[in-house]
């Protein structure tokens, strides 16, 4: 049986020469597979992803994750994928517009992309999916390295006082350049770009440390707050007891790649509706006048529609009365 491969190769770019990157492809991958980058956290590399195969590859084996091209690129320990030109930075276009297109060229992947991120990589991400509506399907964050301000001069000193030297300065240092700070915040474009991406079909799951040492959950909790307000569908965990880093960390990755992964490849046609869920689709369909008799289980995957429907006349009545209604979440 043939194994998964992972290649090593440079990508040119004309702001940073040769860039290392790597990509692993599973061995069951269909031509065009999707492509999903996995930006990795402070400290990390191109070999983040070679530590990583093996995680990957018990997945495919098991098949909780669909065949997908992994790849990532070794855009320095600690750059949080910064584009600051007035600095030399370039590493967030290089990302978007120099990897994406040679891995879809080398690897001839689908036009399908995913995003995942761990700390720096979950920032990295973020910025990304929201910076651009419509550059990829779906966005998973894993302890995103996030600061709860819009502002760089509003950051509390929890939040901050933990980078190494080697960060961007103007960026995460002690004097910051407050405009390249809120232009980069992955807050602040999902505030630009909001009803791009209330439209769009991207997934976002954010999964937050509960104790985390380095309080990135303060970050994850501001942009959760963020987008309810905004009213941008997501998914967000924030686990009680878990750190930033630590012995559930391999587990929280992986269900974040098979979260990511259950959005890009389509998901197999649903199972035959019973006797009774065909009554129910009916009706629904205003094939008939009065309901069934026979009740519907609540786990029916029709049992949602139903319920809307049955509430369709309230909800009308109750919308002149609070115009929320048409809201995924509430004003709180």
């Amino acid at each position: 049986m043939s194994q998964p491969s992972l290649h090593r190769f440079d990508v040119a770019d004309e702001r940073h020469g040769f860039v290392p990157a790597a990509a692993l492809v599973p061995a069951a991958a269909p031509s065009a597979a999707p492509l999903c980058l996995f930006l990795y956290g402070g400290g990390g590399s191109r070999e983040s992803l070679a530590d990583f195969q093996p995680v990957l590859d018990e997945l495919w084996a098991t098949g909780r994750l669909p065949p997908l091209v992994v790849a990532t690129a070794d855009v320095g320990p600690f750059s949080f994928y910064l584009d600051d030109p007035k600095r030399g930075l370039g590493w967030e276009t290089f990302m978007l517009e120099r990897l994406i297109p040679f891995l879809r060229r080398k690897f001839q992947t689908a036009a399908m992309t995913g995003l995942v991120g761990m700390s720096m990589g979950g920032y990295g991400a973020l910025k990304f999916a929201f910076g651009r509506p419509g550059l990829c399907r779906a966005v998973a964050a894993v302890s995103p390295m996030l600061e709860p301000a819009l502002e760089a001069a509003s950051v509390p000193w929890r939040n901050r006082y933990h980078y190494p030297p080697q960060v961007p300065e103007a960026l995460l240092g002690v004097e910051r350049d407050a405009e390249l700070y809120r232009a980069d915040h992955p807050a602040g474009r999902a505030i630009q770009n909001a009803a791009s991406l209330r439209v769009s079909e991207l997934g976002i799951y954010i999964d937050a440390a509960g104790a985390d040492v380095l309080h990135a959950h303060d970050g994850a909790e501001y942009l959760h707050r963020v987008l309810w307000d905004l009213d941008i569908a997501h998914e967000y965990k924030l686990r009680c007891d878990s750190d930033h880093v630590g012995p559930d960390l391999v587990a929280r990755l992986c269900a974040a790649f098979c979260w990511v992964g259950a959005r890009l490849v389509p998901v197999a046609a649903a199972a035959e509706l019973d006797p009774t869920e065909r009554a129910w689709q009916a009706w629904l369909d205003g094939q008939t006048v009065a309901p069934p008799a026979a009740a519907l289980a609540p786990s029916s995957r029709l049992f949602p529609r139903v319920l809307r429907a049955q509430l369709t006349a309230a909800r009308r009545a109750a919308e002149a009365r609070d115009p929320t209604l048409s809201r995924r979440y509430g004003r709180l």
